[in-house]
């Protein structure tokens, strides 16, 4: 289901997001003003990969899973989007099909930008789109490191970069300091990570009894940011 934005202000999600925070205050407004909401129900497919790259997605509320399945049909969790945060950018430029599978997590809402009319606008705006030629890059980037990552870093490092990267990106979005509350389950970090339930479980418990987290159903509260980048460090020298 898609309908207008309604009376609320979607600027919100723009403004302060990383993607779009450096551009005049003008651009912001009209690229929101090419936006409707989006509805999607628990276990709600997106789209699929292969699917055209049609539209922009930023997540209002609930939580989206990308994903690709192997061959014997196990799911590969790549990413989980929060509320926020953005996705689809890179089928938004080029229209090319979708690289993975789209999936609310839960009874989620999006704002929703199509190709077809961000393109015109990129159009008649050239500096806003070599704003974005740099953002692909720096994506590009983003999964380079990822990459050295999971080839130079333990499991336990690697797990500490992922929430210390998660606790950035959500006190972006909030503006709060102190603990962090990340909605996201041990089993989702698990195959965002492509290891087992058991081996995220091991560190976070040992995090949990030196006071870096807290642990509850379904939530992760980072306590000690500090705490985990010492971690990566410490496993970096090694």
């Amino acid at each position: 289901m898609t309908r207008s934005l309604g009376s609320g202000d979607p600027r919100d999600m723009f403004v302060s997001h990383s993607l779009f925070r450096d551009l005049d205050s003008e651009v912001i407004t009209e690229i929101a003003a090419l936006g409707s909401l989006r509805k999607l129900d628990a276990n709600q497919l997106l789209f699929s990969k292969g699917d055209d790259g049609d539209a922009l997605y930023g997540v209002v509320q609930g939580r989206i899973r990308i994903s690709n399945y192997a061959p014997d049909g196990r799911e590969m969790v790549i990413n989980v989007i929060e509320p926020g945060e953005l996705f689809g950018e890179i089928a938004l430029l080029d229209g090319g099909p979708r690289t993975a599978d789209a999936t609310a997590m839960t009874a989620t809402e999006l704002l929703q930008v199509l190709r077809a009319d961000f393109v015109i606008f990129l159009e008649s705006r050239p500096a806003v789109a070599s704003h974005f030629l740099k953002l692909v890059c720096e994506r590009l980037r983003a999964t380079t490191e990822m990459l050295e990552d999971s080839a130079f870093l333990n499991l336990s490092a690697r797990l500490a970069k992922r929430l210390v990267r998660l606790a950035e990106s959500s006190r972006e979005q909030t503006h709060r300091d102190g603990p962090l509350e990340l909605k996201i389950s041990q089993s989702d970090l698990g195959q965002l990570m492509g290891v087992s339930r058991e081996s995220i479980n091991k560190s976070l418990q040992g995090w949990r009894r030196d006071n870096l987290i807290e642990l509850s159903r379904g939530k992760i509260t980072i306590l000690d940011v500090d705490g985990l980048e010492e971690l990566i460090e410490e496993d970096a020298l090694v």
